[in-house]
């Protein structure tokens, strides 16, 4: 994996969080494709797969607002597949009540 999607207190292994899901290098292109086309910030951010970052509950909340829109437009099947992964990370962080944190590998 690239890049690991994880929830919880921290990414740290001390505060067991879950491992949600990751960008693999592969989908490197989609989603810098989706972050130029879209400009939302958790994409932008997530798009940056060298940098690790963390997205509080508020973030999320606002993402998950800007993210099923989404869902409605013409996206190509590549970046379709990677909003549902994206849509299902973030709404089961929302979920859990706690932050996403992106981890470059």
């Amino acid at each position: 994996m690239a890049y690991d999607l994880v929830i919880g207190k921290s990414n740290k292994l001390k505060d067991n969080p879950v491992i949600a899901g990751g960008i693999e290098f592969s989908e490197y292109e989609t989603i810098c494709s989706l972050a130029k086309r879209t400009g939302i910030y958790l994409i932008n951010s997530i798009s940056n797969l060298f940098d690790d970052q963390s997205f509080s509950v508020d973030e999320l909340e606002t993402a998950i607002s800007q993210l099923y829109p989404l869902l409605q437009t013409d996206l190509k099947d590549k970046e379709r597949v990677l909003l549902h992964k994206l849509i299902a990370i973030v709404s089961y962080a929302i979920y859990l009540n706690q932050p996403l944190h992106g981890v470059a590998d």
